[in-house]
Order: structure tokens, then C-alpha cells, then sequence
């Protein structure tokens, strides 16, 4: 019961966030949204930032659980480069709406917190890193340092996330996970 509470209480906050942005999130208008008494809310958040916290978060798990998979699983490096990619900006592209609260609402954007030091930021990132050195062992890649790589790789695929973002472009994703991939692979494989 407690599980499905939560989530109804995360989709509340999404759709808030969605429609009114983060300065029209309250503990009211939450409660309403999920058809639940205030104090609900109190018994399983402390507080509106938690609540706002553990909200993202169970949005951002799914994606972090598929690129995990992906990237331990059994393709080939440059395919699993290049379903990360995919992956990254379908997610992306199918909450459009939500990201664009969450990156460009300026009480996000001066948040204490930086996505560099997010644990699941780091884990991905090194998750994409021994791609990246498994890649270089069987000779697909020029040797390279993998970590700074991961990170260059992920920030592209965020990048063109954020640009899609901001011309109002959604759909054809695999157009624009093609354009990372050819441009990262010329690079990963030291061809002119």
C-alpha cells in the first residue's frame, strides 16, 4: 500500500511540475493532485524538497536501470555506445515537458546539488568508461582516457537533449542518436 501511495503521490508532483513548474509545487496542491490528506504527504516526506527529490528520482530510476542493463549487457562497445544513445534521448524525448521544467526553472538550476556529483551521473559514467576501456582491449578504440571520454560522450547526448529541448523538436530520435554516434565513433576509432 505504502508503495502505491508513493507513486501516486510522484505522479501528482510530475504533473504539477508539468503544468505549473516548480514555484507552483506546494504540500496543498500535491495532496489535492493525489487525492490524498496533507498529512499524508508529512508521513512519508519531511518536507517539499523531499518530496520534489524522491519524485525526480523515481522518474530518473527507470532510465538509469535500462542504461545499467544496456551498458553491463552482451552487445558489442560501439553498439552498446550507440543504444545508450537511442535510449537516452527516446527517455528524454518521451518527458520533454518535465525536463524543461527540471533544467530550466532557475530554483533547479541554483540548487546546491550538481549533477556531477549525483550517484547515478557517476555511476553511469563509469559504467560508460569500462564500455569504453572494453572497447580499446579489443582494438574497436584508439587508447584513450576512458573516463573523460564517458564524461565528454554523456554531456553530448545531454546536450543534444537540452538543443532539442530548446528548438521545440520532439520525435526522429534516432536521427539525432546517429549524428552522436558517427561523430563519436570517427573519434573512438582514429580514423580520419
Amino acid at each position: 500500500m505504502e508503495a502505491l501511495t508513493r507513486q501516486v503521490i510522484y505522479g501528482a508532483v510530475i504533473n504539477l511540475l508539468v503544468r505549473d513548474g516548480i514555484q507552483g509545487l506546494t504540500m496543498d496542491r500535491v495532496a489535492a493532485e493525489a487525492g490524498v490528506a496533507k498529512g499524508t504527504l508529512y508521513v512519508y516526506f519531511e518536507n517539499k524538497e523531499q518530496l520534489l527529490k524522491e519524485a525526480v528520482d523515481a522518474t530518473f530510476d527507470p532510465l538509469s536501470n535500462s542504461l545499467v542493463v544496456l551498458l553491463d549487457g552482451d552487445f558489442s562497445p560501439d553498439r552498446k555506445l550507440a543504444e545508450f544513445a537511442l535510449c537516452n534521448l527516446q527517455f528524454f524525448d518521451e518527458r520533454r515537458d518535465l525536463i524543461r521544467v527540471l533544467f530550466y526553472d532557475r530554483e533547479m538550476l541554483n540548487s546546491d546539488k550538481t549533477h556531477y556529483t549525483d550517484s547515478r551521473y557517476r555511476n553511469i559514467l563509469r559504467r560508460l568508461a569500462n564500455v569504453l576501456d572494453e572497447g580499446v582491449e579489443q582494438g574497436l578504440f584508439v587508447p584513450l582516457d576512458s573516463m573523460k571520454v564517458a564524461a565528454m560522450f554523456l554531456e553530448a547526448n545531454m546536450g543534444v537533449v537540452m538543443q532539442r529541448i530548446q528548438d521545440n523538436i520532439s520525435g526522429d530520435v534516432e536521427k539525432d542518436a546517429r549524428q552522436v554516434m558517427n561523430i563519436f565513433m570517427s573519434g573512438l576509432r582514429g580514423r580520419d
